[in-house]
Parts: structure tokens; C-alpha cells; sequence
């Protein structure tokens, strides 16, 4: 019986540990939409994909409050790209998403970045 649980919970985490969606930050009623970035790469045989989304673009200047960034794979199997969020994010005013796909993999994800 211990191991079945052990089992199941090792199962359960390699699960989420391949998740490709991920979220940073609360949305409000209120918040608005200031950056949606569709990324797409095709798959490169033995290589990985690594894509930075940066906000504000280079040569724009943000002075709202970022609430909330999501990124969502837009793969139905998880084999999509892993977010990660290298600098910024909640409560400040810039953030950059990295999104690094699976070896041999391709990425098709969608960035969106909600402001106050």
C-alpha cells in the first residue's frame, strides 16, 4: 500500500512538473488588457526553442501597474513550451516571460499581460 502512494504521488508531480500553462498575479473586474503575444515556432530536430516576451516593447515606455500575466499552451498534449518569468511581473511595470520548449518540440503559446 505504501508504495501504490508513493507511486501515485510521483505520477502526480511528474504531471505538474510538465504543465506548460502558468499564471503570475490576480485579475480584477477591472484590469485591462495591454499586451497579447501569440508565439509560434516550428519544431527543430534535437534543438529547443528559447523565446523572451518582453513588456514594454523596446521603445515604449509602460506607467501602469501590470496585476496579472498568463500564459497559456496552446498544445492539447503539453508538449508546448515551459514559462518562466525572469524579471518584473506583479506590481511593477515591466516583466519578461521566457518560453522554452521540449527538445525536438516546437512552441504555440499566448502571452497576455493585464494592467491597472
Amino acid at each position: 500500500m505504501k508504495f501504490l502512494t508513493s507511486f501515485c504521488l510521483i505520477v502526480s508531480l511528474a504531471t505538474l512538473g510538465w504543465a506548460a500553462s502558468a499564471s503570475w498575479g490576480r485579475r480584477n473586474s477591472s484590469d485591462y488588457l495591454m499586451l497579447r503575444e501569440n508565439v509560434v515556432r516550428t519544431p527543430i530536430r534535437n534543438r529547443n526553442w528559447s523565446v523572451n516576451v518582453d513588456f514594454p516593447k523596446p521603445g515604449q515606455i509602460n506607467r501602469r501597474t501590470i496585476t496579472a500575466i498568463f500564459v497559456y499552451d496552446r498544445f492539447t498534449n503539453t508538449s508546448g513550451a515551459m514559462p518562466s518569468l525572469w524579471s518584473g511581473g506583479p506590481n511593477l511595470t515591466f516583466a519578461n516571460v521566457n518560453l522554452r520548449s521540449q527538445t525536438s518540440r516546437g512552441i504555440n503559446s499566448t502571452v497576455e499581460i493585464y494592467v491597472k
